[in-house]
């Protein structure tokens, strides 16, 4: 997509840095290159138990992805858990999608896709609990209602349960959890709480459940296996060394991910794009494989389990404390940035702490152009962006300032024409306002962190203060030129005056230029008034501010004094200069009240002085002298009219 020059397949899934996300990235990045696909993961985040302001905000992604221009796509629905994402998801795709989809993990009516089948899976560590172990009562702690895999290894349960002649009470047996370790205690309050009518298993719907759930039995004092066997489902690892081993059934999420590509590919090659085809819906099966650990008592750990996994977790959390050091200055940094170049310089400072970073992009949605044409930026979802930092090869590219169609989701400068590229692209946002978008292209063998989820959230927050010190800025000017300029003319009023002639007074002074100062009177304006009203008065005095603007060079200082009086200084200017400008002035003012064709011609006076200037000059002099001229040249026109 970036430039065209290679097919684009998207990706789309929550949560970037699960065990499942992780096995997906690495099968992705190694299909990508042996197939010559770019990728683009368009990764959201937003948990079933945790939904905020800013998981719902997240679902802007869908709009944002250009679902149109993709050669394929890969989706993983039972990823996106806050209610309703995984339908506007499915929404977007069956209304906008021109190319195959094929689904990962989770079986959809309208997609291909590949999954783990839970008869293949799920049964053998139920027949183990059965045939094995012998036992009658088994419990399931399920999902949250609805969840796909949740219900569909428990309906396998409870098939497995009534095909050995084994009752399952809907109440006593089966409990829904939250798909995490939050649900443990209302899980033992479900299956433990009468002492008497306990079950001899807990079947579970996930690993993570199954962990909170014998926290909370070592807490009730209850011991696994010898009291009661905990099962998981994915093989996660344990979080606590101190907690059994989990007998769990492994899904493959490595051959999957690698199969979902290679049948897109397979698709992709064999139509045309943009054109519809109807085919029959191909359910593609892996199995699992059982996991026997020590909460059931038929697996152990190894002699050298515990010293390899303390190395490991002692390496983590060096890690996770070096992190957070990190997040806490970059968020004071970025907080502190005024600009853009301020945000630029702090990214290229904080690459050593984002090592595992090859190629790293951010764009800015645009909404124009200012009078100097450098990008205006919005704060929602626009068709324009603009690449506005650049890392890759760990090297900084600058501020290139690129503006391109934001559908192309990077510009050309980007495309890398020796290698397909895995890029993860995160959106930009904070409540109801939009920034833009970030994409990361790892190193090697590396894989999305949390790190990056709170990185963008902190990025976020910056680029809101920015705007919203920008907001601020335009408002203070706003007030600032207020408080300058005059309302009926919007020339500069007194005050203004002296705010714009003060920083070039002092160069002029120190160099001994000239400056030509011009004062304007106009004539009969207490006629005009006592004749016409006070609304013509006012229009004559528009009338001469704009004679006065029209006719003054670039570098004039303009401004009205008060009343009828009006002013103009020339910086440089000679006295050739100050006669061109009052000829011009008078010119103006006659085609003026020609274009207008009122009952009265506005006429005015001006005077003009030319001084040096030098360390004794002062505004007030100058302005002195320059209407004392003025009135030698008022009294020479009344007398001329006398005469």
């Amino acid at each position: 997509m970036i430039a065209g020059k290679r097919k684009t397949i998207g990706v789309f899934l929550c949560k970037a840095y699960s065990v499942f996300d992780h096995a997906v990235y690495h099968a992705l990045e190694e299909t990508a290159h042996k197939l010559n696909y770019d990728v683009i993961i368009f990764t959201t985040v937003g948990f079933f138990s945790s939904q905020n302001e800013y998981d719902s905000q997240e679902r802007g992604m869908f709009a944002f992805a250009p679902i149109e221009q993709l050669d394929g796509i890969l989706v993983a629905p039972d990823t996106y858990e806050i209610e309703g994402f995984r339908d506007q998801l499915y929404e977007e795709l069956r209304r906008r999608a021109k190319c195959p989809v094929v689904s990962i993990r989770h079986q959809e009516e309208d997609y291909d896709c590949v999954y783990t089948d839970e008869n293949l899976a799920i049964r053998p560590l139920m027949k183990h609990l059965l045939e094995d172990h012998g036992l009658k009562r088994v419990a399931f702690l399920a999902g949250y209602e609805g969840h796909p895999d949740g219900e569909k290894r428990l309906q396998v349960y409870k098939e497995e349960m009534a095909s050995h002649g084994l009752e399952v009470d809907e109440e006593r047996d089966i409990a829904h959890g939250t798909m995490w370790t939050n649900c443990g205690e209302t899980a033992y309050n479900a299956f433990f709480s009468d002492p008497k009518n306990r079950p001899e298993a807990v079947v579970c719907a996930n690993d993570f459940m199954a962990i909170g759930l014998m926290r909370a039995l070592r807490q009730h004092g209850v011991r696994i296996p010898q009291d009661v066997i905990i099962t998981g489902f994915d093989n996660v690892q344990n979080f606590a060394l101190d907690e059994p081993m989990l007998t769990t059934v492994e899904q493959d999420f490595d051959e999957m991910a690698a199969m979902a590509m290679e049948e897109l590919d397979r698709q992709i090659r064999g139509r045309k794009r943009g054109t519809a085809e109807k085919k029959n819906i191909k359910r593609i099966a892996i199995g699992g494989q059982l996991v026997l650990g020590e909460s059931c008592g038929c697996g152990g750990r190894g002699e050298d389990f515990y010293v390899r996994t303390s190395i490991e977790r002692a390496g983590k959390v060096d890690e996770m404390a070096s992190r957070e050091v990190s997040m806490t200055y970059l968020t004071i940094e970025l907080n502190a940035c005024d600009d853009l170049k301020d945000l630029h310089r702090v990214l290229v400072e904080k690459m050593g702490d984002t090592p595992m970073l090859r190629d790293y992009y951010l764009c800015l949605f645009e909404k124009g152009k200012d009078v100097n044409g450098e990008p205006v930026f919005a704060e929602e979802q626009t068709e324009k962006a603009c690449l506005v930092h650049a890392m890759r090869n760990r090297q900084d590219h600058g501020m290139p300032m690129i503006t391109f169609d934001r559908r192309h989701l990077l510009p050309e400068m980007a495309e890398r024409a020796d290698e397909p590229q895995v890029f993860y692209l995160v959106l930009l946002h904070q409540r109801e306002k939009a920034y833009g978008y970030a994409l990361f292209h790892y190193q090697p063998g590396k894989v999305p962190t949390d790190f990056f989820q709170h990185w963008n959230i902190v990025l976020s927050g910056a680029l809101s203060n920015m705007h919203k010190r920008d907001e601020l800025k335009l408002l203070y000017e706003e007030r600032r030129l207020s408080s300058i300029t005059d309302v009926m003319t919007r020339l500069l009023n007194r005050r203004g005056l002296e705010e714009q002639l003060s920083p070039i007074w002092q160069r002029l002074c120190a160099t001994g230029e000239s400056a030509a100062f011009i004062s304007f009177d106009m004539d009969r304006l207490k006629q005009i008034n006592d004749t016409f009203g006070h609304q013509a008065g006012d229009y004559a005095i528009r009338l001469t501010g704009n004679a006065i603007r029209l006719a003054a060079p670039k570098d004039a200082i303009l401004a009205r004094m008060g009343g009828d009086e009006f002013l103009a200084v020339l910086p440089r200017a000679d006295d050739l200069g100050a006669k061109r400008f009052m000829r011009d002035f008078q010119n103006q003012l006659e085609i003026l009240n020609r274009q207008e064709d009122r009952a009265f011609n506005v006429e005015a006076s001006c005077g003009a002085v030319v001084l040096h200037m030098n360390g004794m000059s002062t505004i007030e002099e100058c302005i002195q002298r320059s209407d004392e001229e003025l009135y030698r040249q008022k009294e020479k026109r009344h007398a001329e009219r006398d005469d």
